[in-house]
């Protein structure tokens, strides 16, 4: 699970032109960097989509990557650690989204399985941990194919 659907989703991505806006894919060496920078390991289907398309919106649908600008590394890394500095967000988790109430799509890193995947929970401002977060799936593929197919209209 999860590399499937990662593949899926970019290929929603390039199929819909009209809608979907991505900066193009990073390098391994950029992949490596903003896991250094946040001091985690990414979840395989993430870096699949950070390799692919490196940032993106679909139909709506806002999925923070890496965007490389004026040599300064923005989007998850900029967004991850501004999080954890202003609200106390825990140092596993990576924020790859909003969630349009206050809170943020996360990557929990300290749960990666033997596939190396990391479940997804909306964490909330003001929440101590991801168990006070809530559950919303098991891995980013499958999360961000859910994301683009509602923002598209797809059931």
């Amino acid at each position: 699970m999860g590399i499937r659907e990662a593949e899926h989703f970019v290929r929603l991505v390039r199929e819909n032109p009209d809608e979907s806006i991505f900066a193009g894919g990073c390098s391994e060496s950029d992949i490596a960097q903003a896991e250094r920078r946040l001091g985690v390991t990414f979840p395989e289907s993430y870096r699949y989509f950070l390799r692919e398309l490196g940032d993106c919106d679909v139909a709506g649908e806002e999925i923070y990557g890496i965007v490389v600008r004026d040599g300064r590394m923005l989007g998850v890394v900029t967004e991850t650690l501004d999080l954890r500095e202003s609200t106390g967000m825990p140092s596993h988790l990576v924020a790859f989204r909003p969630d349009g109430m206050g809170g943020y799509f996360t990557l929990d890193t300290s749960e990666m399985s033997a596939e190396g995947e990391a479940p997804v929970y909306v964490w909330g401002v003001g929440a101590h941990s991801a168990t006070e977060s809530e559950y919303i799936g098991t891995d980013f593929g499958t999360v961000a194919l859910d994301l683009a197919k509602r923002g598209l209209g797809i059931a």
